[in-house]
């Protein structure tokens, strides 16, 4: 450690670069973090929006917040168990459709031949 303070007093340039190098480093951290708060800001915005669209009472402290939230996901994954059922239910005719349709060809050629 002694050695890089060493290195950067005796040469202005590499602390010049080591500089610049922390200034875009910095600058890319806190882009990121503003994007991220811009985020988060727009989601709630959405959020208070779906409320009052749908003549809902808006959540006034973080309790109601968080208990209006793990209902919405509760409610969410429940159609999303519903439909991934469905889908696979769909599927699986399909498929046994599929199967039989190739069986009966394979059937008729060899009974053809």
């Amino acid at each position: 450690m002694e050695t890089l303070i060493d290195l950067f007093s005796n040469n202005p340039v590499y602390l010049a670069v080591a500089v610049v190098l922390a200034l875009v480093i910095l600058v890319g951290v806190i882009k990121k973090l503003l994007k991220l708060v811009l985020i988060v800001a727009a989601v709630l915005v959405l959020y208070l929006a779906y409320f009052i669209w749908t003549g809902q009472e808006v959540p006034r402290d973080l309790d109601e917040i968080k208990a209006t939230v793990e209902q919405t996901v509760q409610k969410t994954v429940e159609k999303g168990k519903k439909q991934l059922q469905k889908t696979g239910e769909s599927l699986q005719e399909k498929s046994k459709a599929a199967v039989e349709e190739k069986v009966n060809e394979t059937a008729k050629k060899l009974l053809d031949d």
